[in-house]
This record gives structure tokens, sequence and C-alpha cells, in this order.
């Protein structure tokens, strides 16, 4: 048996008996652990309130076989603000499902695990409209998970900003909108076509490319602090749920139901 000390958040919760939980817990040095709650839903329990979605607590742990086991634990914050709001509660949730679905095992996830608490905390205290705060957690987990897109320029022209392009969804690059009309763009490799079949793509301003570029670059605490005009929000939200789903090649039912309630 071995017996350690972690700070971490729950970012999955599913019942395995009347009274216990097996949690996802998403900490900073181990990665994703898989942790056992015994008798943790019972009211009586003293991790009652460090064992639900959302909670970051201390816990002390005990490994036995493939599975780690909860002997104390010590609430942090438990994001009260997101646990009394439906809309919010039903983004926080996406948030922890794209979370644990990127988080690896075993490895230091000290960049995810920062990432996921202040976009959690950005939803509690709404520091930014909800979409706003969606859309760009969408686009720096991609970037943060090895999806970075190349923003830097036209791939096919080099003009580094153009009033008007298109993000292909698939490979992460832009085409200005005048290559993307020239029908000389048709001959370059993989531009739009791929085997004959238009590959997806979302129309970009230079004002969101601007935000883009802004997100996958800046310092986590920071990747909120850009502004943008209200008329160039959807094509935003657009752009980043696009990508971000095809880089992960599936969709979250947390998602759908997010989106319900707009």
């Amino acid at each position: 048996m071995i017996d350690f000390k972690v700070n971490g958040l729950v970012i999955r919760e599913a019942e395995t008996g009347e009274y216990d939980k097996l949690l996802t817990i998403l900490t900073e040095k181990y990665g994703k652990l898989f942790v056992v709650g015994k008798g943790v839903k019972s009211v009586r329990s003293r991790h009652i309130a460090s064992t639900q979605l959302f909670s970051y607590a201390s816990f002390n742990l005990r490994k036995k076989g493939n599975y780690y086991y909860i002997t104390d634990s010590d609430l942090i914050e438990n994001y009260y603000d997101i646990r009394n709001d439906i809309l919010k509660m039903s983004l926080g949730s996406f948030i922890c499902d794209v979370a644990c679905e990127v988080a690896r095992e075993g490895v230091e996830e000290g960049a995810l695990l920062k990432l996921t608490l202040n976009t959690l905390y950005a939803i509690a205290k709404e520091i930014r409209p909800l979409e706003i705060i969606r859309a760009s957690f969408e686009l720096r987990i991609a970037s943060d998970s090895g999806f970075m897109p190349d923003l830097t320029a036209c791939r096919c022209c080099g003009n580094a900003n153009p009033q008007m392009s298109c993000l292909d969804i698939m490979d992460g690059t832009i085409i200005c909108d005048d290559c993307r009309k020239n029908e000389i763009s048709a001959t370059v490799k993989d531009a739009f076509y791929e085997l004959g079949i238009p590959r997806p793509i979302s129309l970009i301003s230079l004002p969101v490319l601007a935000s883009m570029r802004y997100i996958i670059s800046s310092k986590s605490e920071r990747f909120l602090a850009f502004s943008l005009d209200k008329i160039e929000h959807q094509m935003f939200f657009d752009a980043c749920e696009k990508f971000l789903l095809n880089q992960l090649e599936r969709g979250f039912f947390s998602l759908d139901f997010y989106k319900s309630l707009l």
C-alpha cells in the first residue's frame, strides 16, 4: 500500500453503490487519478463536500491495486456560484468533461489543472460572458493539448493580417479571403479540398484572428484578457468550437445540454 497527499479537482463522479463513488481527480503532479470514495455519499461522511464535481481539495490517498482510496480530505474550493446556477453548472460540466478527455494518467498536468481552475473561477464569478469563456477555453485547451493552430499568416500567400480569412478546421491553418476566392487556390495542395471533398472551414475576421492569436500565446491566468466587439462574437464562437471538437474527434452531451439552455 502507498499513502500520499495531493491537491486535486474532481472532474468526474460516478456512483458505484448506495454510498460509494468512483471519482476522476485532476492533479498537478500525477495527472488524472481514479479514486474510490467509500461512503462519501452519506450525509454523515466527512468527505461529502470534497468529493463532488467541481470540488478542489487536498486528498490523502492510499493505493491498492489499480485504484486509490480516500483516507482523508480537506476542501479548498467548491465553486458554490457554479453549483447555484443551472447554466453555469452545465458549462462547468462541459469544461470538466473536456479536461477529463485530454488529461493523461501518471504524468504532470499542472498547466491543464491551472487552466481548468482558472476557467471555473471565471465561470463562477462571470468575469466575462459565459460564451466568451467557453470559446476561449476551447481554443486554449486544444492548443495546450498539442493541437495549436498556425495563425501566423495565410498559408497560400503569406498575408499576416488579412481582413477576412478562413480557418481550416482540420489542420489549423488560415487562408485569406483573396486566396479562397482565387481559382488558382484550388490547385494548391490540400488548400480547401481533400480527395475532391470540401474541407470544413470557419470564416474569421481580422479582430477574431487577433483574439485567437492572443488566447493561444498568453499566460493561462490572462487568456481571457482580450476585447472583441459583439458583432464578431458568433464568428469567434463557431471557429473555436468547431476546431476543438474536430481535433478531439468527438462531441459532448454536456455541451449539447448547455447550448440547449441558451
